[in-house]
């Protein structure tokens, strides 16, 4: 495992925390590692190690509101236009014209949306879990989670006081025993309603064995339903980034509603052009990165490696 060093970066208004690993000079190719829920920096730290012993430049910081980074009170602090300008404002104070991605979770959807704000920035993306979601008019993000799992699916609960003056799931919360909460959400393999229903996991009272690979987590901010609001401008725009797509087969983001079809018929490929290759990797869970931690880390050299004697233009291969 290479060293990993810490720092705090001011960028866009607030003070990230910033884990690096590898070469620090300007000539190494880097990485930019883009952590989920309830996670931090440290789910990278396998794929780090493995990386920086590789020559590359890895940079991992804790997203707005989570871990060692500013934490804004406003939910309305934490739309994608905030959490991509402040990746975007890291690179450039890390002096980074361009890096190549990877995103998990939550983190996958940031850098779905980093590739499409600001692919001048991106060299290529290696995503894991949650496909690219384009913008559906008629069908807010909220609504089709309620559909499939009801309004006690943690998405819907973390926004469901948004707006409102009385006490937020921050309160909720208080009555939760979190580590217990947090062991559950890292260990989650169900498919179904049932799945990360808040209610259900409180109420559960089987005992919970931590997986070898956990690390710590923690999160804060939601906007989902104001980020379907801002990013109407990009209604139909495609992803123009040269692409790898990871996902475990027990995942159950893998197993949302037309997810499937949406992925290997065709339907991703048209809105990611530069989709060279989907991989799903059997017997695998959400945190894949951490469970597949070798796996996961070949996988991920040997896409990025391709580009190194410039940024080439693989070719598209049918899905």
């Amino acid at each position: 495992m290479a060293a990993v060093r810490h720092r705090q970066v001011e960028a866009n208004g607030i003070s990230m925390h910033v884990a690096e690993a590898g070469p620090a000079g300007p000539s190494a190719p880097a990485v930019l590692f883009v952590h989920g829920f309830p996670e931090l920096w440290s789910s990278w730290r396998h794929q780090m190690g493995y990386l920086a012993a590789r020559g590359y430049r890895c940079v991992a910081p804790d997203l707005r509101g989570y871990g060692g980074t500013t934490a804004p009170p406003d939910p309305s602090s934490y739309t994608v236009f905030h959490i991509v300008g402040d990746l975007v404002a890291l690179l450039d104070a890390l002096r980074l014209p361009q890096v190549f991605v990877v995103g998990h979770d939550w983190g996958a959807i940031v850098s779905w949306s980093l590739c499409l704000l600001r692919p001048d920035r991106v060299r290529a993306l290696v995503n894991l879990s949650v496909a690219f979601m384009p913008r559906r008019p008629g069908v807010k993000p909220l609504d089709y989670f309620r559909s499939a799992y009801g309004e006690d699916y943690y998405v819907c609960r973390f926004q469901r006081h948004i707006g409102r003056q009385k006490p937020g799931i921050e309160a909720e919360f208080t009555g939760f025993d979190l580590k217990r909460f947090f062991k559950m959400a890292l260990t989650v393999k169900a498919i179904g309603s049932s799945a990360m229903s808040l209610r259900k996991m409180q109420g559960n009272k089987k005992q919970i064995e931590l997986p070898s690979w956990e690390g710590r987590a923690w999160c804060s901010g939601r906007a989902y339903r104001l980020n379907w609001e801002l990013m109407a401008p990009w209604t139909g725009a495609q992803v123009k980034v040269p692409t790898k797509f990871i996902v475990g087969d027990g995942d159950l983001a893998y197993h949302h509603p037309g997810v499937q079809r949406y992925i290997h018929k065709g339907g991703m490929k048209r809105d990611v052009p530069m989709l060279v290759e989907v991989v799903v990797i059997k017997g695998a869970g959400h945190f894949i990165q951490q469970e597949r931690a070798q796996e996961i880390s070949d996988h991920i050299y040997d896409y990025i490696k391709k580009f190194q004697a410039g940024v080439l233009a693989p070719k598209l291969s049918k899905l």
